[in-house]
């Protein structure tokens, strides 16, 4: 039996393109793990990118941050990990993933490498293609990483643990899923003390951000989606069954975050976060039951078919002040391809009343599905235009692996020669090159901006507070920052956006 086990968790460094406005983040996905398994063993999280946010390294077209190969082996020298657990949450950041497997196995053969994440759970299969890998856990990794540990330190046999992918006489074998984690309250909340949180707070303070306040943590309260977006690769880590924190627990968390670090707004990362309105309902009651004095925002979507008038201004009552709306199409067609359902009608009510009652609202579109023609995209930005919408986003169609799309694209072969790490912000389609989704998009954007930017009276009448007038005379800087930088849009797309 080997004795004092200890685990390093490691969130590898960045290598993105020159605009790619990517930057360092809390890691919750290590942090649940660490506080999971820390109650048993000695557990570290080694943020790369964070710890290493002034080094940048130019490769190819590239740039690369986050330590150096020497720094990270003098990581691993001095603490000697026995188990190294690598997230790989991005398929385009999957070889940064596979680089950091190699500096720790040259610095320790006898570690053993253990890869999870959203990437690595939808196709564990051609990450245990890298001999640096060892194990691959699919989906909700808590229990099954601890299982992996308790075994390795008893000298037992990995080769037969549910929810994982292992090597085994030569082949691969997919072991069978784990179930999933029913009481999300029995979880503990994210080993933040073992994050440099200091460094994220720095770090949103120097970057450009839409953020109400200066302090902002990331919380997730909830796991799963049964949404069937044929574009979503959510499933293959929570599943599609839905899974909610109680309303203390998730309030707890903010209080916490508040007490400890002053963080005064929270962004909430679920991907499902208003499946349960009762829930969320009690989430906003707790919240001004405790008289906290948080802000709040959804940026990563709500379901706007989930929600009602009156829902929104329980919300707006607790510290909400901005949504997120993935509405994905404005065409009736392209949607029900895309497996989403919800009402048209509904949604612009919706969103009018959200306006009216001072919240900001931003919509998500996809545009360059594989079938798609032109007059589609174009029933997606009259939506957005023709809305109460204050911001639209347009991203083209990425097919992640794990995805219905993605085995579309590759029935259509419009993936040949392309492999999942190559397709950087979508490919071409049966109808349009790259570079002339690229084009629409950026026109998607400027039409767009141009159009908010002639209506100033509708961010206007969003003021009620001193806050909310610093908020809107925030934005509107940034408005005309990117009003004088339209031309970039049409030939760097998002990136320009964000950047």
């Amino acid at each position: 039996m080997k004795k004092n086990t200890k685990i390093l968790l490691i969130n590898p460094f960045l290598t993105t393109l020159p605009d790619d406005p990517a930057r360092p983040s809390p890691s919750l996905s290590l942090g649940y793990l660490a506080a999971y398994i820390e109650r048993y063993y000695d557990v570290r999280i080694l943020d790369i990118s964070t710890e290493g946010k002034n080094v940048a390294q130019q490769i190819g077209q590239k740039k690369r941050v986050g330590l150096t190969n020497g720094g990270i082996r003098k990581y691993l020298s001095e603490y000697r990990p026995d188990v190294v657990g690598i997230t790989n949450p991005s398929t385009f950041h999957a070889n940064d993933a596979f680089e950091v497997a190699k500096i720790v196995k040259e610095t320790d053969r006898n570690i053993l490498v253990v890869f999870g994440g959203a990437h690595a759970s939808s196709d564990p299969e051609s990450v245990l293609q890298n001999t640096e890998v060892d194990i691959v856990v699919i989906g909700e990794g808590e229990e099954t990483l601890l299982e992996i540990v308790r075994r390795y330190e008893n000298e037992e046999r990995l080769d037969d643990i549910a929810g994982t992918c292992v090597r085994q006489g030569g082949s691969i074998k997919n072991n069978p899923p784990r179930k999933y984690i029913e009481h999300l309250d029995s979880i503990p909340f994210p080993a933040r003390h073992l994050l440099p949180m200091d460094i994220y707070f720095e770090t949103a303070l120097k970057e450009t951000n839409y953020a109400m306040r200066n302090k902002i943590a990331t919380v997730i309260t909830s796991r799963g989606c049964p949404g069937k977006c044929i574009y979503c690769a959510v499933k293959t880590v929570w599943g599609r069954r839905w899974r909610g924190r109680s309303p203390q627990n998730v309030v707890d968390e903010i209080e916490h975050l508040n007490r400890k670090y002053g963080v005064g707004e929270i962004h909430f990362l679920d991907d499902s976060i208003s499946v349960n309105r009762d829930r969320l309902m009690g989430i906003c009651d707790e919240i001004i039951r405790r008289k906290l004095d948080i802000k709040w925002t959804t940026p990563n979507g709500i379901a706007i078919w989930l929600l009602n008038e009156s829902l929104i201004k329980r919300m707006k009552e607790a510290g909400c002040y901005r949504l997120t709306f993935g509405l994905e199409s404005g065409n009736s067609e392209t949607l029900r391809y895309l497996g989403k359902r919800y009402d048209y009608d509904h949604a612009k009510k919706i969103i009018k009343y959200a306006h009216r009652i001072g919240l900001w609202t931003i919509g998500t579109f996809i545009i360059g599905f594989p079938d798609e023609k032109r007059d589609s995209m174009e029933d997606s930005i009259n939506f957005a235009l023709n809305s109460y919408l204050d911001f639209a986003v347009f991203y083209i169609a990425n097919p992640f692996p794990g995805t219905e799309m993605y085995e579309i694209y590759k029935r259509e072969g419009l993936l040949d020669r392309l492999t999942p790490d190559q397709i950087v912000r979508g490919t071409s389609t049966k109808h349009f090159t790259h570079d002339e989704l690229m084009e629409i998009q950026g026109k998607a954007f400027s039409t767009f901006l141009r159009s908010r930017m002639l209506k100033p009276w509708r961010a206007l009448s969003k003021i009620r507070t001193v806050e909310d007038a610093r908020y809107t005379v925030k934005l509107a800087t940034k408005f005309i920052n990117m009003g004088f930088g339209q031309l970039k849009f049409s030939k760097r797309g998002i990136a320009a956006l964000w950047k």
